[in-house]
């Protein structure tokens, strides 16, 4: 849902038809053009799903890492001519240049571009930052493409199924025990030290933290060899993202659609124009966060009555752009709660009345989600997605296998190939290769 103005919006629907419906109240033109443009990015999008469970080769020097160049030389070789021109450009193309090869109305292409930069910390103008959009439609949910999906109990209902189905298998979970360090002798991981000074020992060890957090905090960095060190810290983190989590009274009601409607369970988009998006970049860039935010609102209570007491609700905000570190000496924690107001008086323009709706908030600036979730700079996805840490050189050329530079240490989260988002595949991934090693060690 992209509200603009007092009384205009843009509403997706479950169908092709159902979107070009609503665009074709403002464009009739771009409404036609919907279902090919749609068509263009899936053939984009299959080609990349192909790959989605492929370790990518770190370095040719192996024969298994020549074998799946060979492999993916051959599936390049089998796309079609529009597929090969599409993933070019979108690699290679700014959001803006892409959509407006399709589009000519510039709220139409604020409600495709929003994707371009979601946990990015660019202009939707900047080469490379048609990826990004590319990179938040190639997922399902259900069997669905493209298709966004709600864990009913909230996203915690996910980790809980894992570690259910975990404990079924025999794990054993511990919480509250906290990595001081990775214990490694002689270039082999053995084990991790908590910071209660316990030692716990292992075969192999899997983490989920950022490629920079495990190879630079919690190992010894004098046992890298320089030039790997180095290759790890000169990696790009920061999403400019500001997190909140925000407790309502009731449902709020937007200028353009005042009723309680399907685009409340919606993502709300408050950005109706690229050029929107390019000035709150520039203005975070420039002054530490954007003065007029890009914010997008959901409301998972309207599809889920667990996650709120009856007539109440709970909404995120996810906001875009500020700094992950500011400059000129300032620090987040002293200008959190500025921010925060600002977010919230963002949603208030678009309806009226919503800060006089919010009963209580927790905001978590790019400071706050490295300090209390280990997010280095505050990156949603563990490292940029940037078309110089994409697949093999994901999170660094030489370590794209999810095998770290210390032996039986691996990579298991979205520092790793295909990067960010639910999906659960670098985890997949990575316990393939674990398994690999493991029989080939036995």
């Amino acid at each position: 849902f992209l509200p603009f103005g007092d009384y205009g919006y843009l509403l997706t629907g479950q169908t092709t038809e159902d979107t070009a419906a609503t665009i074709a109240r403002i464009s009739p033109r771009d409404a036609a053009a919907l279902p090919a443009y749609f068509d263009w990015l899936e053939d984009a999008a299959d080609a990349l799903r192909a790959q989605l469970f492929t370790t990518p080769p770190a370095s040719l020097s192996t024969f298994r890492n020549w074998l799946r160049v060979g492999k993916l030389a051959h599936a390049t070789t089998r796309l079609s001519a529009r597929a090969r021109q599409a993933l070019f450009e979108l690699f290679t193309q700014s959001a803006a240049q892409v959509l407006s090869r399709w589009f000519d109305h510039p709220h139409v292409k604020a409600l495709f571009g929003f994707d371009a930069i979601v946990g990015n910390f660019r202009s939707p103008y900047d080469d490379g930052s048609a990826y990004v959009l590319l990179h938040h439609v190639f997922g399902e949910t259900n069997g669905v493409s493209g298709a966004w999906g709600h864990a009913i109990g909230g996203m915690g209902a996910i980790t809980q199924a894992m570690a259910s189905s975990a404990k079924a298998a025999g794990a054993e979970i511990r919480t509250n025990a906290r990595v001081a360090r990775v214990l490694h002798e002689d270039g082999v991981a053995v084990g991790v030290a908590l910071d209660n000074g316990e030692h716990l020992y292992a075969a192999k060890i899997a983490a989920n933290v950022t490629p920079k957090r495990l190879l630079l905090d919690l190992c010894d960095r004098s046992a890298l060899a320089d030039d790997v060190a180095a290759a790890f810290k000169q990696t790009a983190y920061g999403s400019g993202t500001f997190r909140m989590n925000v407790a309502l009274a009731d449902l709020p009601r937007f200028t353009a659609l005042p009723e309680p409607g399907p685009h409340l369970s919606s993502g709300i988009i408050l950005a109706p124009t690229l050029d929107y998006m390019d000035r709150a970049y520039l203005d975070a860039r420039m002054h530490g966060w954007s003065k007029q935010p890009v914010v997008e609102m959901l409301i998972p209570s309207t599809l889920d009555d667990s996650l709120a007491p009856a007539g109440q609700h709970v909404a995120s905000l996810f906001c875009q752009h500020v700094q992950p570190r500011l400059s000129d000496g300032r620090e987040w924690a002293d200008h959190r709660e500025e921010v925060a107001e600002l977010m919230l008086a963002t949603v208030d323009r678009f309806a009226p009345g919503f800060r006089q709706l919010v009963l209580g908030y927790q905001a978590l600036s790019p400071w706050d989600l490295e300090r209390t979730l280990g997010l280095t700079d505050g990156d949603i996805f563990h490292g940029r997605l940037s078309l110089g840490q994409l697949f093999s050189a994901r999170p660094v050329a030489g370590f794209a296998d999810y095998r770290m530079p210390f032996s039986e240490l691996y990579l298991c989260g979205s520092g790793a190939h295909p990067g960010g988002g639910v999906t659960g595949i670098p985890g997949h991934n990575a316990a393939q290769a674990m398994l690999q090693d493991r029989w080939r060690n036995v």
